[in-house]
């Protein structure tokens, strides 16, 4: 008797733990991902750039890329995204929840062409990543300006 109540315990813990379904990764989650300008500084060969991204969601951060770009002016108030982009360096995989890493990035005049054309006062920047797995369900991307007003 007492072995047949003790598997029936077991059965509807493992049933109950099978039924238990895993945390959806939310927008709000993304949200709490930051990238933050530290400093910014241009020298006659480029601008360079420090960013702290900091991971505030409840997720580990596996896999990412930071990219900066110029937008391409179309007319005095108008700009266009730029295909053309350089990759943060210091980047590393598994950001924990509550960890922050710097990155760097620093980008050229060399071979940018006429920089009249750009908006090097508004760059640009996107994180592409994969929160908890790497899998498409668990890509997310995130960007905007990197001056922040």
């Amino acid at each position: 008797m007492k072995l047949k109540l003790l598997l029936s315990a077991l059965f509807v813990f493992i049933l109950l733990a099978a039924c238990e379904s895993e945390k959806q990764i939310t927008v709000e989650d993304m949200e709490k991902i930051k990238l933050e300008l530290i400093e910014q500084e241009t020298s006659e060969n480029g601008i360079s750039y420090s960013i702290k991204l900091l991971n505030d969601s409840d997720y580990v951060i596996k896999q990412n890329n930071v990219f900066i770009s110029f937008p391409i002016k179309q007319g005095e108030n108008s700009y266009k995204g730029n295909v053309y982009k350089v990759q943060a360096s210091g980047n590393k995989l598994n950001i924990e929840p509550g960890e922050n890493i710097v990155l760097h990035v620093f980008t050229p005049f060399e071979g940018m062409g006429d920089k009249e054309l750009l908006g090097t006062n508004n760059p640009h920047i996107q994180m592409i990543g994969y929160l908890q797995t790497v899998d498409e369900a668990n890509q997310f991307s995130i960007g905007g300006s990197l001056h922040k007003n």
